[in-house]
């Protein structure tokens, strides 16, 4: 690999032994993967911050940079933790345990001396200060399937699928390997899927099909998806879906992705209201749910209003509503005026963390959740949850 002679004293050690390795572990990455140079990044995004993620190999992986020097290069987030840190008992049916609180504190303390944003979101898109930061055609590297996607696709920032080692080793160099996203023509799509429903998908058939599309598309390079999008909330499920189910850092959305797709779409394959259908029923909540579940990732605004009308509409249900989401959006719903209301449904608000990075499946075997995320249905049902998919006005009106 080509490096320049800043990174050639970089990995010499004359920046300190954690610039030294992070970029020893990329130039190894990158050489890997084919790549022949680094490239420099804007903004960082760090996932594996949960303690129940991690564990204490996480934790002392980060307590060693921490020791040795570590500092971030350019501005970087961080992915939710194990649990709500000003609410123990935000997350229904769980019990923070004291080795829970003890290491995930170490992780954030090692984090925060690294000079990483405790942003605690899966959705650093959604915050002002990175969206002021960031233009389309932006390099960055971030962890977290479900944000690359988001950035790829309707940011135009680009960005590899990092793992959360990986994206810390760019934030702490400033750098990361050329490769896949960040070349301009792996970008342009080679087949095609046409989504032929005459209405916009909500979040729960977005987050499905993100699903199906996962699971036929074979290519390296990104498909090109023509789907009507009922907003935004939507979109993050899809591409949160797309990323869940398959290896997928970038789907390219005619009207949405920033660019031009080019000419070179070789395959086209149609999905028909039926073939959703089908699959929105065999994934459809087992029995009644204990759990109405909705943000995963962190909620958006969008969510919200959607919940509130579908409460207004139908009044509350017999199930418990969980809302996770990050602290940036929870004050913007509190000035709106949205939490109130919400709370006065008995909707309870997770901030830091979500079900899937907390311990509540070590305590929730056999809860049934309905959710509208795609993805929260993947790793709960994985991790014994009887879970299941339904719009957010299907879950409240089932659980009415």
């Amino acid at each position: 690999m080509y490096l320049t002679a800043e990174e050639e004293r970089m990995l010499e050690g004359e920046y300190g032994p954690a610039k030294a390795i992070a970029l020893r572990v990329l130039v190894k990455v990158g050489e890997a993967v084919g790549a022949n140079r680094l490239i420099a990044i804007k903004h960082a995004h760090v996932s594996g911050a949960s303690y129940m993620t991690i564990g204490e190999a996480g934790r002392r992986f980060l307590e060693d940079l921490a020791r040795m020097g570590a500092k971030v290069s350019v501005p970087t987030t961080v992915n939710p933790v194990s649990y709500d840190l000003e609410d123990l008992e935000a997350i229904p049916f769980t019990r923070i345990e004291p080795k829970v609180m003890k290491g995930q504190a170490a992780i954030l303390r090692a984090l925060k001396s690294m000079g990483v944003e405790l942003t605690l979101t899966c959705t650093p898109y959604y915050l002002e200060e990175v969206a002021s930061r960031l233009s389309t055609g932006d390099h960055v590297a971030w962890g977290e399937s479900s944000a690359v996607a988001y950035a790829n696709s309707v940011l135009g920032v680009w960005t590899n699928r990092e793992g959360g080692p990986i994206a810390l080793m760019a934030a702490i160099t400033g750098r990361t390997y050329y490769y896949g996203p960040h070349d301009p023509k792996w970008r342009r799509p080679v087949r095609a899927f046409r989504v032929s429903i005459a209405k916009p998908l909500d979040t729960a058939e977005a987050g499905v099909l993100g699903y199906m599309v996962a699971s036929m598309h074979e290519e390296e390079r990104p498909p090109l998806v023509d789907a009507w999008f009922g907003g935004d909330g939507a979109l993050k499920e899809f591409l949160a879906a797309v990323g869940t189910a398959g290896n997928l850092a970038m789907v390219y959305i005619p009207g949405v992705t920033p660019g031009d797709p080019g000419d070179e779409i070789s395959e086209v394959v149609t999905i028909g209201y039926e073939d959703l259908r089908s699959e929105m029923e065999r994934l459809a909540p087992p029995t009644q749910p204990e759990i109405l579940y909705v943000g995963c990732p962190h909620s958006s605004v969008q969510e919200l209003r959607e919940l509130a009308a579908a409460l207004k509409k139908y009044g509350r249900p017999k199930a418990r509503i969980v809302v996770s989401l990050s602290r940036g959006l929870y004050l913007k719903a509190l000035r709106e005026g949205l939490l109130a209301f919400l709370s006065g449904y008995g909707v309870e608000f997770v901030r830091d963390t979500c079900l899937i990075v907390s311990p509540f499946s070590k305590f929730s075997r056999g809860v049934v959740v309905a959710t509208n995320s795609y993805k929260a249905y993947h790793y709960l049902s994985r991790k014994g949850v009887k879970a299941g998919i339904a719009s957010i006005t299907q879950m409240v009106r089932m659980s009415a």
